[in-house]
C-alpha cells in the first residue's frame, strides 16, 4: 500500500487557493521531507508555469515517482512528457469515443514512463460498464488505473465491493480518490484499501475541488492503527501541515474550515478546474473560484452574467492573462478584475 501526495495539484482546485511557483516548490520539498513518495504535482497543459514548476520538481528528486495529469489527448500526453514526468490522464466526465481514447493511452504507453488512467466518477457505471471500459483501458497499456469518486457520492460498501470486482478481473495497481462532498473521503479510502486497493490518493488538510478530498495525516493515523507501514515521518508532516495551514489562513481565513465542511459547506457548489466547468451536465455548481486550472468555459461563464461576450480570440488572450496574474500574485482572481481586464 502506498499514500499518493496530491496536494500541489488536487490542492490548488481548493476553492479560494492559488499557488505561486515558489510556494508549489516549497510544498514539493515538505510533502517529501514527510516520507512521501509519490505525488500529483501539476497539470501541464493548464499553463507554462506548471511545466515549468514539474520540471524543477523531477531534477529535484523529491519523488520516487512525478505525475502530471492531462486529458486523454496526444497534446497533453506531449506535455507532460516533456516535463520528464510519468503519465497520468483522466478520461472525459462522458465517454462519447473510446476507441480514441485507447488510442491516446497506446500512444502513451508507448513511452518509458508510467501510464496512469483514471475512470471518471466511478459511481455512473455499472459493475458490467465498469469491467468492459477497464478492460480495454488494460489492454491499450495503462499500469495503473485510478477509481475516483469525483462526486464524493460513494460508500465504503461501494467501494469495497467495486475494488474486489476490479482486482478479480485484472492485474494492474489500483489508486483509489475519493471526494468528501459527504463525508466519506477518509471511511471510503481506508475501506477500499482493505479491498486490495493499491495507492492512496490524498492531500494535507484534504484540500480539493469543491470541499476536497481524503485527508493525508487522517488516512496515514487509521492505516497505522491497522499495522500498515506508510512510511510517513510524522515529525515532518506536522511541519507540512503547519505551512499549509499558514498558507489557507493568509489566502482565505479561518471561514475556509466552516467552508470546507461537508454536505452543508459552502464549498460543495464551487468549482475552480476548467474541465469541471466544461461539464455543467455533470457538476451542479453554482460558483467559481478562479485560478490557474481555470479554462474558457468558466471565464465565458463570469463574462456571459454580466451580459458580456467576447470572441474566441479575445477569450483566448483573456484567459491567458488571468492565468498569468494569479500564478505571479498567488491568489484567486475577481469576477471584477476579469471584467476590468477586457475593459483596461
Amino acid at each position: 500500500m502506498r499514500i499518493s501526495d496530491d496536494t500541489l495539484r488536487e490542492g490548488l482546485q481548493a476553492p479560494g487557493i492559488a499557488f505561486t511557483r515558489s510556494e508549489k516548490l516549497k510544498l514539493a520539498s515538505l510533502v517529501s521531507a514527510a516520507g512521501i513518495k509519490r505525488a500529483l504535482v501539476s497539470y501541464p497543459s493548464a499553463h507554462v508555469s506548471e511545466v515549468e514548476v514539474t520540471k524543477e520538481i523531477v531534477r529535484a528528486n523529491y519523488f520516487n515517482e512525478v505525475f502530471g495529469l492531462g486529458r486523454t489527448l496526444k497534446e497533453d500526453v506531449d506535455t507532460i512528457y516533456s516535463t520528464g514526468a510519468n503519465i497520468a490522464l483522466h478520461l472525459p466526465f462522458i465517454i462519447e469515443n473510446l476507441d480514441e481514447i485507447e488510442e491516446v493511452i497506446r500512444y502513451a504507453s508507448n513511452s518509458d514512463r508510467i501510464v496512469e488512467v483514471a475512470l471518471v466518477d466511478v459511481v455512473q457505471y455499472s459493475t458490467e460498464d465498469l469491467v468492459k471500459i477497464l478492460k480495454k483501458i488494460v489492454e491499450s497499456g495503462a499500469n495503473v488505473i485510478q477509481i475516483p469518486d469525483t462526486m464524493g457520492t460513494a460508500s465504503p460498501r461501494l467501494m469495497n465491493e467495486t475494488i474486489k470486482t476490479i482486482k478479480k478481473n485484472f492485474q494492474v495497481d489500483i489508486e483509489i480518490h475519493c471526494h468528501n462532498d459527504s463525508g466519506g473521503a477518509v471511511a471510503n479510502s481506508i475501506s477500499a484499501i482493505e479491498a486490495g486497493a493499491d495507492i492512496l490518493d490524498t492531500s494535507v488538510l484534504g484540500l480539493g475541488e469543491r470541499n476536497g478530498i481524503a485527508d493525508i495525516g487522517s488516512v496515514n493515523s487509521l492505516l497505522k492503527r491497522e499495522g500498515y507501514n506508510t512510511e510517513v515521518d510524522e515529525p515532518n508532516l506536522k511541519v507540512l501541515y503547519n505551512y499549509v495551514t499558514e498558507l489557507v489562513l493568509s489566502k482565505i481565513g479561518s471561514v475556509h474550515f466552516l467552508n470546507n465542511f461537508p454536505v452543508f459547506g459552502r464549498n460543495v457548489n464551487i468549482s475552480t478546474a476548467g474541465t469541471h466547468a466544461a461539464s455543467p451536465g455533470v457538476f451542479k455548481s453554482s460558483d467559481y473560484s478562479v485560478n490557474v486550472y481555470t479554462g474558457k468555459a468558466m471565464v465565458r461563464w463570469i463574462l456571459k452574467s454580466v451580459g458580456r461576450i467576447i470572441n474566441e480570440e479575445d477569450l483566448s488572450k483573456l484567459v491567458k492573462k488571468v492565468k498569468d496574474l494569479s500564478v505571479d500574485t498567488g491568489r484567486v482572481i475577481t469576477g471584477k478584475e476579469i471584467i476590468e481586464m477586457i475593459e483596461g
